[in-house]
């Protein structure tokens, strides 16, 4: 019988499903090709939304950008004359050139010498130059820390032009933003002729023109080629490099510029061979003898306080002769008697009212002989002249100044902190480790508040310069300038409320027009009226029985605090009456180690003579922390323990304390 013939399925055969393109599970061909062709069209749709969503935050910046249309059209430059606060001339400047100088007006390797130094592709890119950023990047994530930066000319002249010197993510923005619109409006010649007319040269001068003049006595036009080697190189740092700050370290920092120009293809190897043999004559400032440092330091903050005004304008300031007179004669006499001893070359003195009103200002030994200011641009170690701080964030997490602490060798992981000359005391109360300045006490201290928070105590009242947040910052390891560090010490000095130390009080025109008038201070309070009286009363003890006793002003109340580095490379004073915050230091430029040079010596013997001179008539008053003190509710007394290390929590004792008190 013959068998029936098998059913057959009724879909398609195995493997046939998907058709012959495919096994089971690839899809129909309409599918296939309808995926294939919406790729494109998903890449097409977020390409606009990219554009769109780049445009939209590209006009937020645009919008807030200033007009750059008539920059080529500005007239003749500000003339400065500088008062002090008793309308005494102080000095009087160009605070720019005469006239725009063309670059076309120049020896072509003035400008050359600007582009080989501080943006080698300037020709070539669109106003950020992605090579020298990728490069300045790799190169900084290498060594850990910027050391190279990667804004070219035409960012540096928008900074200059338009924007604060902040360092936030909005502000790079709109520098790049501004730089690339700048590229769009101007040729090449003219964003060079605008940078070389606007940038600062130091010595209280802007624009190549007026450089030329006040450095080496001629036009612009007629700059030598080691001469503009000269300039090109202070760009980096006017303070340092300019020719009258320091004629060796401005010819040095040419010779680095000479070799980049050869390098460039600008000069060939026998034209840098010859500039480089050649020392061009520096003209010597002119300005008023011993003030010169301040008018400088007011000169450079000008552009930011008013811009450019079309009428010559004097500028009033809180900078008195009679006092500066007496810091300068305080300082040049301690150093000439002490100075050839101690092997210290240099020195600078800051004073200013509590308020931050700067009433003082030497930067050096000599102006005529350098104008590099060491007081409001020489970054050096203050020592133990950081130490308020320590013991500031100390107190404001717990610590009292009767507390008891050990001084004896320590070590914090591998770091081995050492008193002067290795003399340890033992147990004292933290008001005696301060004024013995115990070395150790001071890196238990911040070992246990952490060197973060001592660094934000640091900031928070005033210093500006960058902190290293490490065991060794109880030590002042971080560079401080003087100027920042006695601004800082101004808080303890008026009771505890913010200060920014200042010397332009007013600006107006010869006519009578106000440009500027310093606003009224805020009273931010930035220390408790408990930790200020307590930092007083450590900062006083330091001069009654401690490391500053020679800054004694006899029956006046002082407070203060030396500080000395290790291998003596700074020594420093600062400290403070009711009346004037001062700050001294002495040191070499190159950083050479002084003999035994201490802050309780020069520093100290030179900061009594100026306050004996500049308080010799005002009447005797206390302290702003000690008139708190006095009327802070009395704490009964009682025997300050010894202290103990933190207990480690979750134990049987640190529970029982918890419940009974300890």
């Amino acid at each position: 019988m013959a068998k029936p013939a098998p059913k057959k399925p009724s879909g398609p055969p195995a493997g046939k499903r998907g058709g012959s393109h495919g096994g089971d599970d690839a899809p129909p061909p309409k599918q296939l090709r309808g995926r294939k062709r919406s790729w494109p069209f998903i890449v097409v749709m977020f390409a606009i939304w990219g554009l769109i969503f780049g445009a939209v935050i590209f006009s937020h910046f645009i919008s807030g950008l200033p007009d750059v249309r008539n920059l080529m059209k500005q007239g003749p430059s500000q003339d400065v004359t500088i008062l002090d606060d008793r309308g005494r001339l102080i000095a009087r400047r160009g605070l720019t050139q005469g006239e725009m100088i063309a670059v076309a007006d120049l020896p072509d390797y003035v400008p050359n010498a600007f582009i080989a130094i501080e943006d080698r592709r300037f020709r070539s890119h669109f106003g950020i130059d992605p090579m020298g950023l990728s490069r300045a990047a790799i190169r900084n994530m290498l060594t850990g820390h910027v050391v190279q930066g990667g804004s070219t000319l035409t960012q540096q002249l928008a900074k200059n032009l338009f924007l604060s010197p902040s360092r936030t993510f909005e502000r790079k923005l709109q520098e790049a933003a501004l730089a690339v619109y700048l590229e769009s409006r101007y040729s090449k010649d003219q964003i060079l002729g605008l940078y070389l007319n606007k940038v600062y040269f130091g010595g209280g001068v802007y624009g190549i023109e007026a450089a030329a003049e006040k450095f080496f006595g001629k036009h612009a036009s007629e700059l030598g080629l080691t001469e503009a080697a000269m300039l090109a190189g202070s760009v980096k740092a006017p303070a340092k490099y300019n020719p009258l700050a320091d004629a060796d370290a401005s010819q040095q920092r040419a010779q680095v510029v000479l070799k980049a120009m050869e390098s460039a293809g600008f000069i060939d190897q026998e034209t840098r061979a010859a500039a480089a043999q050649t020392r061009p004559r520096v003209m010597r400032a002119s300005a008023t003898p011993g003030s010169g440092y301040f008018a400088d330091w007011v000169i450079s903050q000008l552009n930011s306080v008013i811009g450019t005004s079309p009428e010559p304008v004097v500028v009033e300031t809180s900078f008195d002769l009679q006092t500066q007179s007496l810091a300068e004669a305080a300082l040049q006499r301690g150093l000439s008697r002490d100075g050839e001893k101690l092997h210290a070359g240099q020195g600078a003195l800051v004073a200013m009212t509590p308020d931050g009103a700067v009433r003082a200002m030497v930067g050096g030994r000599s102006y005529a002989a350098s104008s590099f200011n060491r007081a409001s641009d020489a970054v050096r170690q203050p020592g133990s002249a950081f130490k308020p701080f320590v013991y500031l964030t100390a107190f404001e997490h717990g610590r009292a100044p009767d507390d008891v602490m050990h001084d004896g060798p320590v070590t914090i992981g591998t770091w081995t902190p050492a008193d002067f000359e290795d003399e340890y005391q033992g147990d004292m109360p933290l008001v005696k480790a301060f004024a013995v300045s115990s070395n150790s006490i001071a890196a238990q201290l911040t070992e246990e508040v952490g060197a973060r928070a001592v660094a934000a105590t640091a900031r928070r009242l005033g210093v500006t310069s960058p902190l290293d947040a490490v065991a060794s910052l109880a030590l002042g390891t971080s560079g401080v300038t003087p100027l920042e560090l006695t601004g800082a010490y101004a808080v303890f000095a008026n009771g505890g409320e913010a200060v920014a130390p200042f010397g332009i009080v007013k600006v107006r025109t010869m006519s009578g027009k106000l440009l500027y008038q310093r606003p009224a201070r805020k009273q931010e309070a930035v220390i408790s009226p408990e930790n200020e009286a307590a930092m007083t009363r450590l900062m006083h003890e330091t001069v009654a029985s401690g490391t500053g006793k020679a800054a004694a002003l006899g029956e006046r109340p002082v407070a203060g605090k030396t500080g000395t580095t290790q291998d003596f490379h700074d020594a420093w004073f600062i400290g403070f009456t009711a009346d004037l915050v001062c700050g001294v230091w002495i040191g070499n430029d190159d950083s050479a180690p002084m003999k035994h040079a201490t802050g309780g010596g020069l520093p100290a013997h030179v900061f009594q003579e100026f306050l004996s001179g500049a308080e010799q008539n005002l009447p005797l008053r206390p302290l702003a922390g000690a008139a708190i003190a006095a009327n802070l509710p009395e704490v009964t007394d009682a025997p300050a323990p010894v202290a103990k290390a933190p207990e480690k929590p979750g134990t049987i004792e640190s529970i029982l304390n918890g419940l009974f008190g300890g």
